[in-house]
């Protein structure tokens, strides 16, 4: 390191108006050179014997679903305190979901499988009660009731929810729910009756008797046996000639207003090779799925050129998604108001012509009214397009017909038709290209004052917290590798508001607990990262580290000015970084 150079005041305000025009590669790169992203946390964590699927939170109980395997955890420190095995488990062609197969094992035909947990929710409307669908016995769920006085007991009441057909109706299944292919399972309480959302993928291998769906809904019985369709339009399915070339993703699914939505990664039309993120969005009330429509999302990156157009990239595969309101500062910046629901989407690039993602993310927001917004604008425009794959191409539906749906609402008529929209509703990436080299895999959001905060997640396996802000400027306060395998998406936050909230990250087998309000200072190297940090952390720079308050002994925290002490400076071309990466504070 060189000696600290002695300027004149006529060359220090040159330089730091050098500085204040860089704002680039130089401070991007002396910004990451200050934040020690290699920390060792000890944090609440519990590891299973198999990889974790889902989780769900109740009554300060985590219920993990796993292949063969749910977990109760205690949700302080993520002991567990019970386990239900329910798999691997013997299947045979002669016997029913429910029956007991075990007397066939010697039996021809009969294969042993792994249950693998495909969805996993929480029903408080009939009773307290656990529901598991898996990839075996063709889908189909259980109930674990809940007893009010030991909500970890998911063992002493287990019901398997499957009803024979009568033979008028054998070549339905509405008992039969998720793929063992991939599903999302939306779970929601209208009028007094519980509906089951299902967005699952298929291919051949599921032969017709199997009844398996690609979107539909149905209803939990009263008695909690099962379930039924409430008419023959509530389910649609990928004609069964595209199964194998048309396959569609379901990746996220919500609930806003009347409104339900999936999102899908699927191919742009029955010929194309490459792959793009659809929205689907249906009326909450309306059984047989005539409001059903689906348009293009698109999470963009513009770069401005000099003297050139500017560079249009396109994100185009969605990895993970999750929706709650924004803080007060994102939602001026995105025209949002703070009751708002915002569908806030991690996307990839993926390799051409393919689902695969690479190492190239980006991060939009959505603000659910204006997606409502787009169909309605563009519900009469000639950008409308049969879904082929449902329909086939020769259907009346896909030929001289005239829309004529008010969108905007759910009073929906049984003429009316499914419908795609070629148009994509198009946001920018908000963080303008920072994540370029990385896959992301997970991403929760929650509110600290008016700042609105995402959790991030990789396929490495590193974790991540950060402001999300419309300006880009913002780098992550929380950066650690958590374990070797993907964060999952599926992740919960609880507590947000008070001091004590945290998320559930999964990564693989692991399920760690991590609090919302950072991980101390101390991996802050500078004092300038040091006060950075968003005000709820509290950090300040004290003796040359970065601390909290409460750990600065002497009163001498530091909250507002960092001293500037230069190291080097290039006077030719293109001058260098000009504060030194330990002792330089700007």
């Amino acid at each position: 390191m060189k000696a600290p150079a002695v300027l004149t005041p006529g060359i220090l305000v040159l330089l730091f108006t050098l500085v204040q025009k860089s704002d680039g590669e130089c401070k991007e790169a002396l910004v990451k050179s200050e934040m020690n992203v290699n920390m060792k946390y000890q944090l609440p964590n519990f590891t299973a014997e198999t990889p974790i699927q889902n989780i769900v939170l109740h009554k300060q109980h985590i219920y993990l679903g796993a292949i063969n395997y749910i977990y109760v955890l205690n949700d302080e420190n993520l002991q567990k305190v019970a386990e239900y095995k329910t798999g691997p488990m013997l299947e045979h062609p002669d016997c029913f979901p429910c029956q007991d197969c075990s007397h066939k094992a010697n039996f021809s035909g009969g294969i042993w499988k792994d249950n693998v947990n495909m969805a996993l929710l929480v029903d408080t409307y009939y009773d307290d009660q656990l529901i598991s669908c898996g990839s075996i016995h063709r889908g189909t769920c259980q109930r674990h009731v809940l007893p009010s006085y030991n909500t970890a007991d998911i063992q002493s009441e287990v019901h398997c929810m499957y009803s024979p057909q009568a033979d008028e109706e054998s070549s339905q299944c509405p008992d039969c729910v998720v793929s063992a292919l991939g599903t999302k399972v939306l779970m929601s309480e209208k009028h007094r009756f519980i509906n089951f959302f299902v967005g699952n993928t298929i291919n051949s291998s599921y032969l017709p008797d199997y009844s398996l769906h690609s979107i539909s809904v149905r209803r939990l019985k009263e008695t909690q046996d099962g379930f039924k369709f409430l008419t023959d339009q509530s389910y649609i399915d990928v004609l069964p000639e595209f199964r194998d070339s048309y396959p569609i993703k379901y990746v996220y699914a919500f609930e806003s207003n009347d409104f339900i939505y999936f999102l899908t990664v699927q191919r742009e039309t029955l010929d194309a090779q490459t792959f793009h993120t659809r929205i689907i969005r249906f009326c909450s009330v309306d059984s047989g799925l005539h409001s059903y429509m689906e348009m293009p999302l698109e999470c963009i990156l513009t770069e401005k050129r000099r003297k050139r157009s500017p560079r249009e990239e396109v994100f185009n595969i969605l990895q993970a998604a999750y929706v709650s309101k924004p803080g007060a500062h994102l939602a001026r910046q995105i025209g949002a108001n703070l009751n708002d629901d915002i569908l806030y989407g991690v996307f990839a690039q993926s390799k051409p012509d393919s689902a695969e993602p690479m190492n190239r993310s980006a991060i939009c927001a959505f603000p659910i009214k204006y997606v409502n917004e787009f169909f309605n604008k563009i519900i009469n425009k000639n950008n409308v397009r049969c879904l082929q794959h449902f329909y086939g191409p020769n259907h009346e539906h896909c030929f001289n017909r005239t829309l004529l749906r008010n969108s905007s609402g759910c009073e929906v008529h049984s003429d009316e038709y499914r419908t795609e929209f070629t148009t994509a509703l198009q946001r920018v990436d908000l963080f303008m290209g920072q994540f370029n080299q990385v896959l992301l895999t997970s991403i929760s959001t929650f509110i600290k004052g008016n700042l609105t905060i995402a959790n991030l997640g990789t396929s490495e396996g590193r974790f991540m917290q950060v402001v999300v802000s419309r300006s880009g400027s913002s780098t992550p306060h929380v950066n650690f590798h958590l374990d070797s395998h993907p964060v999952s998406p599926e992740v919960i936050v609880e507590h947000p508001l008070n001091q004590n909230g945290y998320t559930l990250v999964v990564t693989g087998k692991k399920i760690t607990k991590i609090p919302l309000n950072g991980l101390g200072c101390v991996h802050f190297q500078s004092c300038s990262q040091c006060l950075a940090a968003p005000p709820f952390v509290q950090c300040g720079w004290c003796h040359d580290k970065c601390v909290r308050l409460e750990e600065c002994p002497s009163g001498t925290w530091t909250q507002e000015i960092c001293h500037p002490t230069i190291y080097e400076v290039g006077i030719s071309g293109s001058y260098q970084c000009i504060f030194g990466k330990h002792k330089s504070h700007y």
